[in-house]
């Protein structure tokens, strides 16, 4: 079996692989990968809870974007398992370019988007992925990767918006059933998600227009399953879609 790791600034996800197929995905707040005994108790007690022997995990692949978290993911792993992890990163061997000004700052997170992006759909091809940051990922007819956009996330934007605002309370994060609300959770509510809604058609617009052509829109990450179902403009839902990408790279990289 196959261990892939995606440390987001939110959260970790954990996806195990038995040869192509992910069977089961289970995450963690990230904040407690900082703390090696407790990353270490987690993941150990996770794949107990799952019925899963530990020596049946025989790769590990990590997708990091939190440098902090990085000495744990590496040292943990190894202890748990006795298996080197291996990093996806711009130096990875990769099947496909990074064609952009510095290609060594390109997240793992969005190179692994990339590669199960263009295996699952091709290209031309974007991939919006709900995080802590709303990304979107440009990749050309031939499957390279060509830039993109990083925005604020909608629970980013939100946490600023309670923080700072006082007298506004901390909502839950739902699409409301009008835009005009009538008392401030609704005002709130409608202002949040509305206008993440029509921050990304407006920005998928752009990207259209700029390509002079029209990519197949996949959407991935926390928030994917909430937006999706307000849009015409997203082709896919693929919510695992970076496990999917390490364990494609890690294959790739590794091919004899």
């Amino acid at each position: 079996m196959f261990l892939a790791i995606d440390t987001g600034n939110t959260h970790t996800t954990f996806g195990i692989f038995r040869e192509e197929s992910l069977i089961t995905t289970f995450r963690i707040s990230t904040k407690f990968i900082l703390d090696e005994i407790l990353f270490t108790k987690y993941l150990s007690e996770s794949l107990e809870t799952l019925k899963f022997d530990l020596s049946q995990i025989k790769n590990i692949g990590i997708a990091s974007v939190v440098p902090n978290a990085d000495e744990n993911l590496n040292r943990v792993p190894k202890n748990v398992f006795e298996i080197k992890p291996m990093f996806i990163t711009p130096k990875t061997k990769l099947s496909f370019k990074l064609i952009v000004d510095r290609p060594d700052e390109v997240g793992a997170d969005r190179i692994c988007n990339a590669a199960a992006g263009f295996k699952k759909y091709g290209g031309p091809l974007v991939i919006v992925d709900f995080g802590t940051a709303t990304t979107y990922d440009v990749i050309s007819a031939q499957g390279d990767f060509i830039g993109g956009v990083i925005a604020p996330g909608v629970l980013t934007s939100a946490h600023a918006l309670f923080d700072l605002a006082a007298k506004l309370p901390e909502v839950e994060l739902k699409f409301p059933n009008k835009v005009i609300g009538t008392n401030t959770v609704v005002n709130m509510q409608s202002g949040i998600m509305y206008g993440a809604l029509d921050a990304m058609e407006g920005m998928l617009r752009r990207i259209q227009s700029e390509l002079k052509t029209n990519p197949k829109v996949i959407a991935t990450g926390g928030f994917s399953k909430t937006i999706f179902p307000y849009t015409k403009m997203i082709d896919a839902l693929e919510f695992d879609l970076v496990l999917e990408g390490i364990k494609i790279i890690y294959d790739s990289a590794n091919e004899k």
